[in-house]
């Protein structure tokens, strides 16, 4: 099974992290275990009856959520339920699994193995996938049209799809971005970099002016995550997959963004070297504790971290650019979204599908600093930011164009941060090892991508025999 991934145009950011976001509904509950032996908590309902002769076609509906416990009891959450309630008359109760821990099965996911009836799930297009291959999504394609709903245009073309079939909406998405220190620019006497034409190259030449190993001032900081191993492929627009379904990291444009983002450390030494990378002296939080880096490339996650100066106490202005791209190609920059689908296991689909309609086009408009995956207008784009972003980052003296820019250009293409397809979790990994055994200098570049290519295949092969 392949998720369908492809180059589309789009709008906004996300400030947030990439976390299951909590949205939710309250009620009165009992406690029953589900088959996996964890405590679950589930919130009696109404009997689910379609009114049609109803302004509100499904008022009086009760619709089941899937959340963890934290989820489920913030603010944010009865902010998000009464609006559901507000505007389509639906009720919203929740069904509670604890949060799953690292290299355990997804909890909400054994639930609807076991047939546990829940309406709406909310998760990233990497762990949609699982519940996909799990086969415990239902299409949502028949519900849209029923509904004249074009949910590619409404979403920019980013509504999650397999095998050409579409499983989930998203409600924000987080982009990537070039965050900077002004201070470390004006101490070098260096103009502010602009967005227009904020290419890869220019981004170098930018950070070795930066650049100050005496005062230990680094131009650039970009951390080990495995999609810096490959972005420049992506934003290429080379697949990770040949037409066959077969790996495509034979391909050299791999060979190239490996080779170019390990120089940024080892060769041209304008940020800390692979082997500091790995070692921990600069973990992935440096550029917002330190003070001594100029730029970051990382997800929109790391503006919400900087705005709030409690937790990262700062004497430093801000920039923000768009994520640089590479010279020759389409403006482009990465992203995640966070996403809601309906399982199979659902009695009310349609009002389930009401209520995802009304999350995904109104959850940013409660203030929490989410940046909506919905296509704005010029307006409401404008008053978004002068009302929600604006305010957060008033020290730094950040202008709406500023966030127009970075956020939301229409006319950049948005691409898939992760490696999406078949066998794509394993791939990542076998990405990120074999990579920083080329970039520690114990590999060839030529013997690494052999070694990518090879494992990579063997893994698709595997999750085809599954």
């Amino acid at each position: 099974m392949k998720l369908k991934s492809t180059l589309k145009r789009g709008v906004a950011f996300g400030l947030a992290a990439m976390m299951v976001l909590s949205t939710a509904g309250c009620g009165k509950s009992d406690k029953t275990k589900d088959n996996s032996g964890s405590k679950t908590t589930v919130t009696e309902g109404t009997e689910s009856t379609q009114k049609p002769n109803s302004d509100k076609p499904f008022d009086g509906v009760t619709v089941k959520w899937a959340l963890t416990d934290n989820a489920a009891t913030g603010t944010e959450t009865k902010e998000m339920v009464d609006l559901i309630k507000e505007k389509t008359g639906i009720n919203v109760e929740f069904y509670i699994t604890p949060t799953t821990k690292a290299g355990e099965i997804d909890k909400v996911l054994v639930s609807l193995m076991s047939g546990e009836e829940i309406d709406i799930v909310n998760r990233t297009p990497l762990q949609l996938e699982e519940f996909y291959k799990a086969a415990v999504l239902e299409p949502i394609d028949d519900l849209a049209k029923a509904d004249n709903y074009d949910m590619d245009t409404i979403y920019g073309g980013l509504p999650v799809k397999f095998e050409d079939k579409t499983y989930a909406i998203p409600a924000e998405k987080d982009i990537w971005l070039t965050y900077y220190n002004k201070k470390i620019f004006d101490d070098a006497n260096v103009p502010y970099p602009t967005a227009e034409g904020w290419t890869w190259e220019k981004y170098v030449e930018t950070a070795k002016k930066l650049n100050n190993p005496e005062k230990n001032i680094w131009g650039s900081f970009m951390s080990d995550d495995v999609a810096c191993n490959y972005l420049q492929a992506t934003q290429k627009g080379v697949s990770a997959y040949k037409a066959d379904g077969t790996a495509n990291f034979d391909d050299p444009a791999f060979a190239d963004a490996t080779k170019w983002f390990f120089s940024l450390g080892n060769e041209l030494k304008i940020q800390p070297s692979c082997i500091d990378l790995a070692s921990g002296t600069y973990p992935y939080n440096s550029f917002m504790v330190n003070g001594n880096i100029g730029m970051y490339v990382y997800g929109g996650w790391v503006a919400s971290a900087l705005s709030d100066k409690t937790k990262y106490p700062r004497d430093w202005e801000l920039g923000i650019l768009p994520m640089p791209y590479p010279e020759g190609s389409d403006p482009s920059s990465l992203t995640i979204t966070n996403c809601y689908a309906i399982p199979k296991t659902s009695g009310n689909k349609d009002a389930a599908f009401e209520v995802i309609k009304t999350i995904c086009e109104n959850k940013y408009t409660l203030g929490y600093g989410r940046v909506p995956a919905k296509v704005l207008t010029e307006t409401e784009a404008k008053s978004y930011i002068e009302n929600s972003l604006l305010p957060k980052f008033a020290d730094d003296h950040l202008t709406v164009e500023d966030f127009i820019l970075g956020w939301f250009d229409n006319s950049r293409l948005y691409l898939s941060e992760k490696i999406m397809g078949i066998a794509d979790t394993t791939i990542g990994q076998i990405y990120t090892e074999e990579g920083q055994l080329y970039g520690q200098g114990q590999k060839s570049l030529e013997d690494t991508m052999k070694s990518i290519q090879d494992r990579a295949n063997e893994a698709i092969k595997e999750a085809n025999e599954k």
